[in-house]
């Protein structure tokens, strides 16, 4: 087994998990960047062992489908604790999905094809960008522009945050300044209009807000 050959496929790995996890994270997913690095490194790492082991014993190549079969399903259990259900709404199947092709990714990788798995990743984030702003012009999603100011409270942010992940909602652009006593908050939603009325209910119910602005 090449020492050398092992650590550039997960120095690929590294590289290519890396990216995809980069827009996962800023599309504020629950699977971010770290994740998808794990889970491509830990997949190519396990297919590269398999071939060492190959090329070093007589054993078949079946294994390597066989060791291919046990990550994509072991994945499996990792992207269904992505998946939540909220508001009768199923949230977080594009991430497991992404995990699980990343996990494929990984595969290729530890089998030895670089220039299909680079292939691979630029096709992955393509998809994940582009057809996000499909969604957003043809499938009823709307972009909606808030100004709150909230008396100041130290885990306001980060209710904020989980109050539009619960609600399927995808902040942008966020802005937080400090004017005396008090918080401003602006930022960019976009979400369909059922989510953004629920959206708008939790945020009054946030207590300690001075103003909502929505543009």
């Amino acid at each position: 087994m090449n020492i050398l050959e092992i650590i550039l496929k997960l120095i690929l790995a590294i590289a290519l998990g890396g990216l995809i996890g980069l827009e996962r994270e800023a599309s504020q997913k629950p699977a971010g960047f770290r994740t998808n690095i794990m889970v491509c490194l830990g997949s190519a790492m396990m297919m590269s062992m398999a071939a060492g082991l190959i090329k070093g014993s007589s054993a078949s190549p079946d294994s390597l489908i066989r060791m291919a079969a046990g990550v994509v399903t072991g994945i499996g259990f990792l992207g269904a604790g992505t998946i939540i259900h909220a508001q009768g709404a199923v949230i977080g199947l594009t991430t497991a999905s992404t995990l699980w092709v990343v996990a494929g990714l990984g595969l290729i990788i530890g089998a030895g094809y670089y220039l299909p798995a680079i292939i691979f990743t630029a096709i992955i984030i393509a998809t994940l960008v582009a057809f996000r702003r499909v969604e957003e012009v043809y499938l009823r999603k709307h972009i909606y522009r808030y100004h709150l100011r909230f008396r100041e409270q130290p885990d306001l942010l980060s209710r904020l945050r989980k109050l539009s992940f619960h609600h399927g909602i995808r902040l942008e652009h966020l802005n937080l300044k400090k004017e005396g006593s008090s918080m401003v908050i602006s930022f960019t939603a976009v979400g369909s209009e059922d989510k953004e009325q629920e959206f708008n209910e939790a945020v009054l119910d946030l207590g300690e807000l001075e103003e909502f602005r929505l543009d």
